[in-house]
C-alpha cells in the first residue's frame, strides 16, 4: 500500500530535519515525532502480517532477522571501518565496537536508558531494540487474540497500551523517550487498528474528513518545525499522543473506498520512494553528524553539511539496494483489504468465538514490512 510508504516518508523526512538542521538551527527539534510515527505503523504492518498468515514462532523470528540484520550489520562494519581509517575523526575505534556490539543484540534502548548515555555513532539503534522486544513477545499473543471476537482484542490491546503510556508517563524524561514503554504503547496502538483491517474490515464512513485530516497534516508539519525537544512535558502529554492520533487517522483513511484528497498526498511518489528506503535512510543518516563533528577537513560549515549528507545518501543508496532491497520478499496481499465490503469475520459480537481467521483476496503487493 503506497499511502503506508508515504507515512514512513513523513516520519524518516523529520527524523532528518532534527539531526540534520535541528542541531544547528533554533528549529526542527520537534521532527523526533518522526520516531512515534514509525513506531505506530510499525505495530499496524507487524500484527496485520501476524493476524493473515501466522508462522511458527521461530520463523517469524528468523524472517525479521532476514529481513533486518543485512543492513544493520552493513552499517556496524562500515562505521567500524571507517573509525580506524579516520583516526582524526569524532570515531573512537573502541567506542565504536563497544557500541556497535551492543546495537548488534538490540540492547540498544536499555542501556542509554539505563547508563544514561548515548551510544554514538549507533545512538540511532535504541528504536530498533524497542521493537525487537515487541518482536519476541507480540506474536505469542496474537496467537490468542486471534482467536478472540476482533472487538474483544481490540479493547485488550488499547488497554494495554494506556496502561503502558500512563507506567511511562511518570518516569523521568530520559527513561520515558528512550526506554521502551512509551514507545511500546504506540506499537499496541498500531496492533489494535490492525485486527479489524486485517479481517477485511474497511471504513464505510469517512473517518475524518478533509478537515481533520488537513488539520493532521498541519500538525505534524509545525510541531515538526517549530515543537519542542522529547524530553519536555510538552512532548510528553501533547506532542505524543497528538502524532498517534494522527498516525492512526493516516493509516485508517488509506484504506477508505474513496479516501479524502488530503490523503493522496501519502501516495506521491516522491514522499512514497522517500518511505522506501527510509529504513537504510535511518540507519545512515546520523553518520556524518559524528565523522565531521570536529570539522577536520577545515572547510566552511556549509560544506561540511552539504559532504555530510552525501555521505549519508551514499550510504543508504548502498544500503538499501545491496543489502536491504535484496532480502525483501514477496508476500501477496497481506497489506491490503477489500474495500467497501466486510467478511463474516470482520466485526463479530460478543460471544462469537472463532477458530481460523477470514483472509480477503485482493491484489498482490510488495512486502512492506519495516516502518
Amino acid at each position: 500500500m503506497d499511502h503506508l510508504d508515504g507515512i514512513r516518508g513523513i516520519a524518516i523526512l523529520a527524523v532528518c530535519a532534527v539531526h540534520w538542521i535541528g542541531q544547528r538551527l533554533p528549529a526542527f527539534e520537534g521532527g523526533y515525532i518522526g520516531v512515534d510515527l514509525f513506531f505506530v505503523l510499525s505495530g499496524f504492518i507487524i500484527t496485520t502480517l501476524l493476524v493473515k498468515r501466522v508462522p511458527p514462532y521461530g520463523r517469524f523470528l528468523r524472517n525479521r532477522v532476514r529481513r533486518l540484520y543485512p543492513p544493520l550489520v552493513g552499517l556496524l562494519v562500515g562505521i567500524t571501518a571507517l573509525a580506524w581509517l579516520l583516526p582524526d575523526s569524532a570515531l573512537s575505534p573502541e567506542t565504536s565496537l563497544r557500541h556497535g556490539l551492543v546495537a548488534a543484540v538490540q540492547a540498544s534502548s536499555l542501556w542509554i536508558t539505563l547508563g544514561g548515555v548515548p551510544i554514538d555513532p549507533f545512538s540511532m539503534t535504541w528504536s530498533l531494540s524497542v521493537e525487537w522486544y515487541f518482536y519476541l513477545l507480540w506474536p505469542l499473543a496474537v496467537l490468542r487474540l486471534r482467536r478472540m471476537p476482533v472487538a474483544h482484542a481490540v479493547r485488550l490491546a488499547l488497554l494495554a497500551a494506556g496502561a503502558f503510556y500512563l507506567v511511562a508517563a511518570v518516569q523521568p524524561a530520559w527513561w520515558f523517550y528512550y526506554g521502551p514503554l512509551a514507545h511500546t504503547s504506540e506499537l499496541l496502538v498500531g496492533a489494535a487498528i490492525a485486527f479489524p483491517l486485517a479481517q477485511g474490515w474497511t471504513p464505510r464512513r469517512r473517518i475524518g474528513g478533509r478537515p481533520v485530516l488537513v488539520a493532521a497534516f498541519t500538525f505534524v508539519a509545525l510541531w515538526t518545525a517549530f515543537g519542542t525537544d522529547p524530553y519536555s512535558p510538552a512532548y510528553r502529554l501533547v506532542a505524543l499522543p497528538l502524532t498517534v492520533g494522527c498516525a492512526v487517522l493516516f493509516i485508517l483513511s488509506g484504506y477508505e473506498a474513496r479516501p479524502a484528497g488530503p490523503v493522496r498526498l501519502l501516495s506521491w511518489r516522491p514522499l512514497v520512494a522517500t518511505g522506501r528506503i527510509s529504513y537504510s535512510l535511518y540507519l545512515w543518516h546520523t553518520l556524518p553528524i559524528v565523522l565531521l563533528s570536529r570539522n577536520w577537513l577545515g572547510l566552511p560549515s556549509i560544506a561540511v553539511g552539504v559532504i555530510g549528507i552525501g555521505i549519508a545518501l551514499g550510504g543508504t543508496a548502498l544500503s538499501y539496494h545491496l543489502l536491504e532491497r535484496p532480502f525483501v520478499g514477496s508476500r501477496g496481499n497481506e497489506l491490503s483489504v477489500s474495500r467497501g465490503q466486510e467478511t463474516a469475520s470482520s466485526i463479530r459480537p460478543p460471544g462469537a468465538h472463532r477458530r481460523e481467521p477470514a483472509t480477503v483476496g485482493a491484489h498482490s503487493r510488495r512486502e512492506i514490512t519495516r516502518p
